[in-house]
């Protein structure tokens, strides 16, 4: 799922809740108890180099936030 936002945090939960048929309230942990939501969002909106790439892994799915804030799980 590719998804291109300025602002990636709600954009993952919402793509891996979708993946997982629940509603992004079922999920469990809360994205924010595996990464800090506003440093991930800084890293993205500050950032000039469009080779950034942060990969980290939630709820068994790999989350890849490129520094254009698109979002691609799997």
């Amino acid at each position: 799922m590719n998804t291109l936002a300025k602002r990636p945090v709600p954009e993952i939960i919402d793509a891996v809740a979708e993946a997982e048929g629940v509603e992004p309230a079922a999920l469990d942990p809360p994205l924010a108890q595996v990464l800090d939501p506003d440093a991930l969002e800084t890293l993205v909106e500050d950032t000039t180099a469009s080779e950034l790439e942060i990969r980290f892994t939630y709820r068994d799915h790999e989350v890849v936030v490129d520094g254009s804030g698109r979002v691609r799980i799997s």
